[in-house]
């Protein structure tokens, strides 16, 4: 009771009163601990099956929606510079990626250049801008929607 009159937030405040950020950070350091053991020193095994393939845009668009919708960009780019430097590192020690660290990079690269994209196609809406003000500007899907799709209806 204290703590409210305060404006302190209890020790056990539960995950919602978190910035968004901070609640998706074991779920990137556990994704990188992963990819950090998706090497292998055989080239040959560096080959993602066909299958594999097709299941990248689904997981690229799952994770674009992620990152947008979470407003987690900082989080994800970070964790995707990383991958690309241990990537580079594991490179000059002759290791390379497997099927899965193939399939999580790939994820990742199609996820930037999606946000990319989105970022790219909303840059000039002023509404979104007013929005989300600052350097870093990722509209969130849903404020797009409310904003230009359910409004039409």
């Amino acid at each position: 009771e204290s703590h409210r009159r305060r404006g302190l937030t209890p020790p056990s405040a539960p995950l919602t009163h978190w910035p968004p950020c901070r609640r998706y950070i074991p779920f990137f350091l556990i994704l990188f601990m992963y990819f950090s053991g998706c090497f292998t020193a055989c080239k040959g095994e560096s080959v993602m099956p066909g299958p594999a393939l097709l299941l990248v845009a689904p997981s690229g668009l799952y994770y674009w929606y992620l990152v947008t919708e979470g407003q987690i960009f900082i989080l994800f780019i970070f964790t995707f510079f990383a991958m690309l430097a241990l990537v580079l590192h594991q490179k000059r020690k002759r290791l390379f990626l497997d099927s899965n660290g193939l399939f999580l990079f790939s994820s990742f690269a199609l996820t930037l250049l999606l946000v990319a994209l989105w970022v790219a196609w909303l840059w000039n809406d002023p509404v979104l801008r007013k929005k989300y003000p600052g350097v870093i500007y990722v509209p969130e899907p849903w404020a797009f929607y409310t904003l230009h799709v359910s409004s039409h209806h």
